[in-house]
C-alpha cells in the first residue's frame, strides 16, 4: 500500500515533537538547551542535545535489538578497539516513546571522498582499524551468547536461511507487481543463487553490528579511527554481512584489503555472498520503504539501478 506522502511528513513531526517532550519532561536540566533533531529516518529518530549527547528514539515495537544494545554495549566497550555509544539515559520500562541516551562521539563520519584524501599509509591505517574493530566484535563471547553461537550454530544458520527466504517473500508482494519480468527474474536468480547452495550457510554465527557503514565510522583529522556508533541492528548472524558496505562505498581494493587483515571468523564463500548477495540487500530495502511511504522520486532512481543491473545480467547470458 502507498502510504499519502503528507500524511507521513505530519506523522514524523508529530513523532518528532512527542520526543522533545519526552527528553525535557524526563531530564529537566535539559531543558533551555540547544536541541536538533538529525535523523529522522525508517528505523529512529535521533536528536543531539546541546552538541554533548545523542539520544535515540527506536520507530519499531520489537526493541529486541535495543535490549540486547543496553546488555551488550557496556561489555563490547571493555574489549573493541575504538569507541561505542555507552548509555547514560533510558526510558522507563513503560514509557512510550522508548530512548536512549549517550556521550555523543567525537569525529566526522569516513565517506569515501575522507578516506581518499589520505595517504596511502593513512587510509592503510584506516583498514587495520576497521579489521581490528570487526576483528574483535565477530569474536566476542558472553555465556548468553554461547548457546547460539558455539553449541547451537545449525539452528542459527536456519534462522538466518530463513529470515532472507522471508525477505525475498517481501520483495516479491510490494516490489514485483511494479516491475517488468526482466527486473523480476533478475532479482529472483540473486536471491535463489544466494539461499540454495548450502555452502553459503556454512559460516560460524557470531555478533555482528548489522549496520556497519560509512556515516557509522568515525575518524579523526589525523585519520585514526575514533568510533563506531549505531548498533541497533545488533544480532547473531554471518560476519559477511558487516562487508557488503565497505565494498558500496569504498570499492573492492580497500573492502579486500580490510578483509586480508581480519582475523574473525573466515569460511571460503566469506566475499562471494557479500558480493554477489548482501551488497544488493540495502537498494532492495531502498526500493521497499520508497513505494511504502510513497517516495515516487527514490523508487524511479532505485528501479533504474535495478534496470541496469538486469540489463548487465541479461547481456553476460
Amino acid at each position: 500500500m502507498i502510504h499519502d506522502e503528507s500524511g507521513a511528513m505530519r506523522m514524523t513531526a508529530s513523532l518528532e515533537q512527542a520526543c522533545l517532550r519526552r527528553l525535557t519532561e524526563d531530564h529537566p536540566e535539559l531543558a533551555g538547551k540547544p536541541i536538533r533533531v538529525v535523523s529522522s529516518g525508517h528505523q529512529n529518530v535521533v536528536v543531539v542535545v546541546d552538541e554533548t549527547y545523542v539520544f535515540r528514539f527506536p520507530r519499531t515495537e520489537d526493541l529486541s535489538s535495543l535490549r540486547l544494545e543496553q546488555r551488550l554495549l557496556p561489555k563490547l566497550g571493555e574489549v573493541l578497539p575504538v569507541g561505542i555509544p555507552q548509555f547514560e539515559f533510558a526510558s522507563g520500562p513503560k514509557e512510550k516513546p522508548v530512548y536512549v541516551g549517550y556521550p555523543i562521539l567525537r569525529g566526522k563520519t569516513l565517506e569515501r571522498s575522507v578516506l581518499e584524501s589520505f595517504s596511502d599509509a593513512t587510509q592503510l591505517r584506516l583498514a587495520q582499524g576497521i579489521a581490528g574493530f570487526l576483528s574483535a566484535l565477530h569474536q566476542f563471547q558472553d555465556d548468553e551468547l554461547v548457546q547460539c553461537t558455539n553449541r547451537d550454530r545449525r539452528a542459527c544458520r536456519a534462522e538466518w536461511r530463513r529470515n532472507w527466504s522471508g525477505y525475498y517473500r517481501a520483495v516479491e508482494q510490494i516490489v514485483f507487481p511494479r516491475l517488468h519480468t526482466r527486473e523480476r527474474t533478475w532479482i529472483m536468480e540473486v536471491f535463489h543463487a544466494y539461499l540454495y547452495p548450502e555452502e553459503h550457510f556454512e559460516f560460524r554465527p557470531c555478533l555482528i553490528h548489522g549496520d556497519f557503514k560509512n556515516d557509522h565510522i568515525l575518524v579523526n583529522a589525523q585519520g585514526r579511527m575514533t568510533g563506531v556508533i549505531d548498533f541497533g541492528q545488533l544480532k547473531i548472524g554471518d560476519p559477511s554481512y558487516d562487508y557488503h558496505d565497505l565494498y558500496l562505498t569504498y570499492g573492492e581494493p580497500f573492502a579486500e584489503l580490510v578483509y586480508k587483515l581480519y582475523t574473525g571468523p573466515h569460511d571460503p564463500t566469506f566475499l562471494s555472498r557479500c558480493k554477489q548477495f548482501y551488497t544488493h540487500i540495502i537498494r532492495f530495502s531502498s526500493l521497499i520503504n520508497s513505494i511504502q511511504s510513497g517516495d515516487k522520486a527514490k523508487f524511479e532512481r532505485r528501479l533504474e539501478w535495478l534496470r541496469k543491473m538486469a540489463r548487465g545480467s541479461e547481456a553476460e547470458r
